[in-house]
C-alpha cells in the first residue's frame, strides 16, 4: 500500500506545479490598423416646379451620369446609382439635396419637354455644403424633339433599370440618361430633324448602338431597344489555366533568340497563341 502512495504523491505535485501561474494568463494585444477615410462633402437645390410637366434633374461628373430624379407638382421618382441623394416637394417646390459626396466637379442638368436645360456647375468640397440657385425652367422658342424608349433583356425580356445610355446627334453633342425602375428612358429637346446614335454599354451585355431617325417638330419618338447577354465565361479548375472567355494578363516572355514579345504587340493583329518549345534533344 505504501509503494502505491508514493506514486500518487508525485502526480498530485506534478499537477499543482503544471497549474501555477494559470490564474492569470498573459492577455494578448491586437494592434488595430487605422481605417483611412475619404472627407465627403454635400450640395442641395431647389426647383420651380410646373404643373402637367415632368422636370428631369441629372447628376454628372467627367461626363458620366450618376443619379437621376424625375419631379412632378405632387412626387418625385429617383433612379440613381448613388444612395446619398435624397428629394422631395412641397407646396410647387422640388427639392435635391446630395449627401456624403466624394470631393470633385459635378454638374446638375435641369431640364423639361418644351423648356430651356439648365446645367449648374459645383464643386463639391470635403466638409462643406453647397446650395445652388433656384432654378426656374423658361419654355423653348424653337422647335425641339423627344426620344423614349424601354430597354430589355433579348433573352428573358425583362425590363433593365439603372442603365446609363448616350445619345450624340450630328454636331457631336452627347445626351445622357438613365433607365427607370421599369426601363423607361426618355432624351428632352433634341434636334429636329436630324439622325442620331444611341449608345449602350451595360456590364454583362454586348454593346449596343441604334440609329435613331430624324425626329420631327414637338414630336415623340418611341423605341423598344434589347440588350443580348453575354456568354457565361466556363471556369476551369483551379491550376488548370485561364477560364474560357477569361482575359489573359498583360506578360513579356523570349523567343529562341531571346528577343522579348508582349502580348498586346500580337492582339491588335487577331487571335494569339501561345506555344512552349523545350528545345531538341
Amino acid at each position: 500500500m505504501k509503494q502505491l502512495l508514493a506514486p500518487l504523491a508525485l502526480t498530485l505535485l506534478l499537477f499543482t506545479a503544471l497549474s501555477c501561474g494559470t490564474e492569470n494568463p498573459v492577455e494578448e494585444t491586437v494592434e488595430t490598423l487605422p481605417i483611412d477615410t475619404i472627407a465627403t462633402g454635400s450640395f442641395s437645390g431647389n426647383i420651380e416646379l410646373i404643373d402637367g410637366v415632368t422636370i428631369y434633374v441629372r447628376l454628372l461628373k467627367a461626363g458620366q451620369i450618376l443619379a437621376q430624379a424625375e419631379f412632378v407638382m405632387h412626387g418625385v421618382k429617383v433612379t440613381s446609382t448613388n444612395a446619398n441623394i435624397h428629394t422631395s416637394t412641397r407646396q410647387g417646390v422640388g427639392s435635391y439635396h446630395l449627401k456624403e459626396t466624394e470631393p470633385g466637379d459635378y454638374t446638375v442638368q435641369i431640364s423639361a419637354k418644351g423648356y430651356q436645360t439648365t446645367e449648374l456647375n459645383v464643386a463639391v468640397i470635403p466638409e462643406q455644403r453647397v446650395t445652388l440657385d433656384k432654378v426656374t425652367l423658361v419654355a423653348l422658342e424653337t422647335p425641339v424633339s423627344h426620344l423614349r424608349g424601354v430597354l430589355t433583356n433579348e433573352t428573358t425580356g425583362e425590363v433593365l433599370g439603372g442603365v446609363s445610355l448616350q445619345l450624340t446627334d450630328n454636331a457631336g453633342n452627347i445626351y445622357e440618361t438613365l433607365t427607370t425602375a421599369a426601363g423607361v428612358f426618355t432624351f428632352e429637346n433634341l434636334p429636329v430633324q436630324q439622325s442620331m446614335a444611341l449608345m449602350i454599354a451595360h456590364a454583362d451585355y454586348e454593346d449596343k448602338e441604334v440609329a435613331v431617325d430624324p425626329i420631327p417638330a414637338d414630336e415623340t419618338l418611341e423605341l423598344t431597344v434589347k440588350l443580348t447577354p453575354l456568354p457565361e465565361v466556363e471556369r476551369l479548375p483551379p491550376g488548370q489555366g485561364l477560364s474560357i472567355g477569361s482575359q489573359a494578363p498583360e506578360f513579356a516572355l523570349p523567343d529562341s533568340n531571346g528577343k522579348a514579345h508582349t502580348l498586346n504587340d500580337y492582339t491588335a493583329d487577331g487571335n494569339v497563341v501561345l506555344i512552349f518549345y523545350r528545345g531538341g534533344w
